[in-house]
């Protein structure tokens, strides 16, 4: 039984963003979906190594948030990626309440 059309197999790219600090400084943002958890990775501006150990802002989590449901009504993310997500929000994230 293969996928029906239209069907979302999983996640096909990173998602990618560029955060600003408060002070000014910038730095990246790369979260990939792999083996059915998501892995976040930051690199300062001028660093030449991801950091794999940083916890995300709040900030973050709500970029991600908004990317994977973005992603979700444009087919470009399973049901399981975004109900996964959610749940890390909530669990981990705590973003600032949307107005």
């Amino acid at each position: 039984m293969g996928l029906q059309r239209g069907a979302v197999k999983d996640m096909r790219r990173d998602i990618n963003w560029v955060a600003k600090r408060d002070d000014g400084s910038r730095y990246d943002v790369r979260v990939t979906w792999f083996s059915g958890s998501y892995k976040f990775q930051f690199k300062d501006k001028g660093a030449t190594r991801w950091d794999y150990d940083r916890k995300p802002s709040a900030e973050d989590w709500e970029t991600f948030l908004d990317a994977i449901e973005r992603r979700y009504t444009r087919k470009q993310a399973t049901y399981k990626e975004l109900v996964e997500a959610r749940r890390l929000v909530d669990q981990e994230g705590q973003p600032p309440a949307r107005s």
